[in-house]
């Protein structure tokens, strides 16, 4: 995938806190297939320098900086571990968010109920990974996000938001049907006015 970024005007948008679970999940994913050293100086160029408790809330730009900083580092690896993170992400989502009891709930309504809720359950803690973008759910089977601070200052020949495919794909597979697919159909980073992910099973 050809990438290009802005790297004379890192991300600067700092009005929106993203959670703790954009970033955590990347430093232990980095360690384990790249190495500690690597990891801690791309952290540290990102501006992140102590990691955050997972009840934490970090700049955006910190954010965006680091995933950007992931991916221009390194472009063969970055899918797999933006996948990798997404899909830890995902299940410190479901157990933080979604209490026990509705989960089993979830888990035993039929699909196109469950999923449903699951999308409204995204939608209602968008704030923990949308930053200042705007989450929605544009039909049961489409989640979008509008001004997403993670694919700014990138461009790109084909869509590259897979922490966020990873973690509704996984989410949906924890909580509604395991058979569950999330597909990135269209992303700023291509030219798109919004990132767009078709949920289908």
């Amino acid at each position: 995938m050809a990438v290009a970024y802005d790297t004379t005007h890192p991300p600067q948008r700092q009005a929106g806190l993203m959670g703790a679970n954009m970033i955590v999940p990347l430093h232990a994913v980095i360690e384990r297939e790249i190495g500690a050293a690597a990891r801690d100086e791309v952290f540290h160029d990102s501006g992140i320098i102590e990691i955050p408790a997972e009840a934490d809330l970090v700049p955006e730009g910190k954010v965006a900086h680091l995933h950007q900083l992931v991916w221009q580092t390194w472009p063969d690896q970055a899918p797999r571990m933006m996948d990798m993170a997404g899909r830890v992400a995902a299940e410190v989502f479901v157990a933080h968010y979604i209490p026990p009891k509705a989960r089993l709930m979830l888990q035993n309504m039929p699909w196109s109920i469950s999923a449903w809720l699951v999308g409204k359950s995204a939608r209602h803690n968008a704030w923990t990974f949308a930053g200042s973008g705007m989450f929605a759910i544009q039909t049961t089977s489409r989640l979008a996000l509008f001004h997403n601070p993670l694919a700014l200052n990138i461009q790109t020949d084909r869509p590259c938001c897979h922490y966020y495919a990873a973690m509704f794909e996984h989410m949906y597979q924890r909580l509604s049907h395991r058979d569950f697919t999330c597909t990135e159909r269209c992303c700023i980073a291509t030219g798109g006015d919004h990132c767009a992910f078709d949920i289908s099973i």
